[in-house]
């Protein structure tokens, strides 16, 4: 068993989905600081590990170089909905690129579940 998957991560390297550019740019646009900076990174990042509990949360990778999360700075938090469950939605950076999208559960659920739209998001 390798080392991320002990930690509950699985190895890839694939682009990001519409879904996860569109949620990234919404967070990175609605964030609670200017991270307007940061938008441009958007078309540079591909996704390097997921979490492997089910849920949708993604780290990445800048230029397929893996983004280090060690310092890792939350700059966007945020609830929605998936399929009428409340989760929260958050997006840190580190080293000033963004690092991972997190997607968790309010509930705890233990069944898989995918990214929230958009129009669902809301704040606290």
């Amino acid at each position: 068993m390798s080392d991320d998957t002990s930690k509950g991560l699985e190895p890839l390297q694939r682009p990001l989905t519409p879904q996860e550019r569109d949620l990234v740019r919404w967070l990175l646009e609605h964030g609670h600081s200017d991270t307007s900076h940061l938008l441009p990174q958007i078309d540079r990042l591909s996704v390097f590990e997921r979490c492997s509990c089910g849920c949708p949360t993604v780290y990445f990778a800048f230029d397929g170089v893996p983004v280090a999360r060690k310092g890792e700075q939350l700059i966007s938090d945020w609830l929605a909905a998936v399929d009428g469950d409340g989760v929260g939605v958050m997006l840190f950076q580190s080293g000033n690129k963004i690092s991972s999208l997190e997607v968790y559960s309010l509930a705890g659920t233990v069944e898989p579940f995918g990214l929230p739209a958009i129009e669902s998001i809301r704040g606290y």
